[in-house]
């Protein structure tokens, strides 16, 4: 079921399937910590991590969570 969740999110973004984008600033990841998906946008990185569901959060490029389901927006990013 997550692989297609992810599938039609790589397909709705246009996001080739194992391009993880070394450089890009935001990183949705499993609660284990796998890279599902990178993004140059925080808003795009918060919609698909929402879109995943609970057990996904969104980080920046230095490993520190910005945002997850329980809390919401962690830290301001302006």
């Amino acid at each position: 079921m997550l692989n297609q969740v992810t599938a039609r999110l790589r397909k709705f973004f246009g996001i080739a399937r194992k391009e993880h984008g070394l450089h890009a600033p935001f990183r949705v990841t499993t609660h284990r910590g796998h890279t599902v998906q990178t993004f140059q946008s925080l808003e795009l990185a918060l919609e698909a991590a929402e879109a995943l569901g609970p057990d996904h959060y969104v980080i920046d490029r230095h490993g520190l969570q910005i945002w997850n389901p329980q809390r919401k927006l962690l830290r301001d990013e302006e």
